[in-house]
């Protein structure tokens, strides 16, 4: 992201977009999909994409399956991001405006989540020498702690930079 076009910063930011949304209507969904709470997908949505909350409702998703939401939310935040970056290239006077912020957004957000993941490392390795005395082997303790925790990394990168990007683009179309 550092060295970044403009539009791979755009694509990369739809990607997340699709991704979140994705993760979003999951969690709130059954095992088989076929079932998803709507109304806690639309406070999730409320929450992460504050501009396109308004332009979904709740009888738009009923009776659909975990796809068919996912589908239907995403084509809806898609659209509103679009509109976005054309508004703020028009208040800018130029085009990237939108992708500057979300780059920057992006390292900024970056930056903290490795911070914390670095902290948290050290404070598994202060807690994984107590596993000695249990008579465990604490470098497979480590090892497999330490990738769980790696595997988390990217996805709260992800969600807090798509957080923090359409928090700072405001309310949604009048």
């Amino acid at each position: 992201i550092l060295f970044a076009s403009p539009e791979e910063t755009l694509e990369l930011m739809e990607r997340y977009n699709r991704d979140t949304v994705a993760d979003i209507v999951k969690a709130q969904s059954s095992e088989e999909g076929k079932v998803v709470d709507v109304e806690k997908v639309l406070e999730k949505v409320g929450q992460f994409f504050p501009p396109a909350a308004p332009l979904i409702d709740a009888s738009d998703l009923e009776g659909l399956d975990q796809e068919g939401v996912t589908a239907f939310v995403s084509v809806a935040v898609d659209e509103i991001f679009k509109a976005k970056i054309a508004e703020m290239d028009e208040k800018a006077g130029k085009q990237g405006s939108l992708a500057r912020s979300a780059n920057y957004i992006t390292l900024v957000s970056m930056d903290n989540a490795w911070s914390e993941h670095l902290q948290n490392m050290e404070n598994l390795k202060e807690s994984v020498v107590f596993l000695k005395y249990m008579g465990r082997d604490i470098v497979a303790e480590y090892k497999n702690e330490a990738f769980n925790m790696f595997q988390g990394l990217e996805d709260k990168m992800r969600f807090n930079s798509i957080y923090s990007l359409w928090q700072s683009l405001g309310a949604g179309p009048q």
